[in-house]
């Protein structure tokens, strides 16, 4: 296994999945350079760690109240010592002391000069090979020789990427999951030119990372449209919003179908619109190009409302309002 040691990572952009995966390698202890085109957009994406982090404390903080609550919404009377027992057991370990710490570690910037020493820089921009393809190019002008380069792309093909970065050796796929503070799972790709070496490195210091629920879960995935769980899942949601449009049932009642019928934590169309239609859209749009069929093909009300502005959760409206 490679001897990998990284001390110092970078984020390129520093949009909601940026800025999330900023706040995890922060909260590992690592100093974090979150970059993005300009100031605006940075200042942005620190707001976001730190209602990351202060939701974080909140949390953690009413623990031990709602687990008293409920034990005693199930009819059990619970002695004072015995609250005190579990009040105990579940303190808070995850504190405002450990959000200031963390938010010290990430530092904002719009320029590459301080990027230019670090160890890993993880690439987080919009979902479009030509935006990542241009922010690959402009990190081969800056990086050191021994900086691994990881896209955050969650469908775009990484040996095509690669060849735009100076030693595609070096690049590979951390498919991180939306929100990464508390989805575990990072799918780890290799392009046909990665140093394999190198991605055994990469994902023994993935699996020593944890984020707000637990330790990072890297599996190692072959290179192919959608890697694992968008192929699965994307397609998935795109059905749904199929059945919406022809009338099948109401967006509510989806939903609930797949929560009670098929035991899903959250319906397809609720998860859509908190992944983004946007991105919905993009990944069936790969999906489709790279496979020719038609069963990939992005759902027409899904293009609709992608047209129309409505993302979801982070424009406010989507296939339901927030």
């Amino acid at each position: 296994m490679s001897n990998l040691k990284i001390s110092k990572v970078a984020v390129i952009g520093a949009g909601n999945m940026g800025a999330s995966i900023a706040e995890v390698l922060a909260f590992n202890g690592f100093d974090v350079t979150l970059k993005d085109r300009n100031m605006e957009l940075v200042n942005k994406g620190l707001a976001v760690i730190k209602t990351v982090a202060e939701s974080q404390v909140s949390f953690q903080a009413k623990r031990g109240k709602k687990e008293i609550a409920r034990i005693e919404s199930m009819g059990v009377s619970l002695t004072d010592e015995q609250k005190s027992v579990i009040s105990s057991k579940m303190s808070a370990d995850f504190t405002e002391e450990d959000a200031r710490l963390l938010l010290s570690r990430v530092h904002g910037t719009d320029s590459y000069e301080p990027v230019r020493d670090v160890d890993m820089v993880i690439e987080a921009v919009f979902e479009n090979f030509e935006v990542k393809k241009k922010v690959l190019e402009e990190l081969s002008a800056v990086l050191s020789d021994r900086c691994i380069v990881a896209s955050n792309t969650s469908s775009l093909g990484i040996t095509r990427m690669s060849r735009h970065y100076r030693d595609p050796s070096k690049v590979f796929v951390t498919h991180f999951f939306n929100p990464p503070y508390t989805l575990r799972l990072i799918e780890v790709v290799p392009s046909v030119l990665s140093d394999m070496t190198l991605m055994e490195g990469l994902t023994g210091f993935l699996s020593g990372l944890k984020n707000h629920r637990g330790p990072m879960v890297p599996i190692k995935v072959k290179e192919m449209p959608g890697f694992v769980v968008n192929r699965i899942l994307v397609p998935m949601m795109n059905e749904a919003a199929l059945i919406l449009d022809e009338g099948g049932a109401s967006a509510k009642d989806i939903d609930q179908a797949m929560k009670l019928g098929a035991g899903m934590p959250m319906g397809p169309i609720e998860l859509s619109d908190m992944v983004g239609l946007d991105i919905v859209k993009d990944v069936m749009e790969v999906l489709y190009a790279e496979y020719a069929n038609a069963k990939y093909a992005p759902s027409l009300l899904v293009k609709k409302l992608v047209d129309a502005g409505k993302l979801g959760k982070k424009t406010g409206s989507g296939f339901f309002d927030y």
